[in-house]
């Protein structure tokens, strides 16, 4: 299977689309989409203080338990390797919320990163059971975020609510033909990744 296209393809769609960059991504488009201006020096901040907190501090402790031995891989593709991993990106996540929350960043931001402290609590729940997908949590809260976005500001278009609908659907099949995830892994995550942050932005 290695090398073939479709292999090619499904791992690009999978580094491209990771769970850990979308709230860094959602942020930017919330950014873009209120209808106040910020400042250049308080977008940077913003953007750093999630991009530290929901992606770079999960990467860095989840290397550094590869090394100690602690979790087998970093691709946490064992569902024992992924409930440290969670727990520490869970608190990072709430402490991210706090920082943000102190600064004053929008509610929508904050809402986003309390959703992804969210989704880790449920998923490390599930681990028992299955493993849900990280991935399609992630893409489907972004599509939740556009969409509740759209609703509060009209700030989306159907266009790109279809595009990010075609990304979903094919960030599934990768997933699913990688062997990382069943279909009941992937709808869970899913509906998970979705209903959390829509419900969040749009209330």
């Amino acid at each position: 299977m290695k090398h073939t296209p479709k292999y090619i393809l499904a791992q690009l769609l999978s580094y491209g689309l990771h769970p850990g960059s979308l709230p860094t991504v959602g942020t930017l488009y919330i950014i873009y989409a209120l209808p106040q201006i910020f400042s250049l020096e308080s977008i940077a901040r913003m953007m750093s203080i999630v991009l530290v907190g929901t992606y770079i501090i999960p990467v860095i402790v989840i290397y550094i338990m590869t090394l100690l031995g602690i979790i087998e891989s970093v691709h946490l593709i064992n569902k024992k390797d992924r409930i440290y991993p969670y727990t520490i990106t869970t608190m990072s996540a709430l402490l991210t919320s706090r920082i943000l929350t102190s600064m004053g960043a929008p509610v929508e931001i904050i809402y986003c990163s309390l959703g992804c402290a969210f989704i880790l609590v449920v998923s490390a729940v599930l681990i028992p059971f299955f493993k849900s997908s990280a991935h399609l949590a992630g893409i489907t809260g972004f599509a939740g975020l556009y969409l509740g976005m759209n609703e509060k500001y009209g700030s989306g278009e159907f266009k790109n609510m279809l595009i990010i609908i075609l990304l979903c659907i094919a960030l599934a099949w990768a997933r699913i033909y990688l062997k990382r995830h069943t279909l009941k892994e992937v709808l869970t995550g899913s509906i998970l990744g979705f209903g959390s942050i829509y419900l969040l932005i749009s209330k």
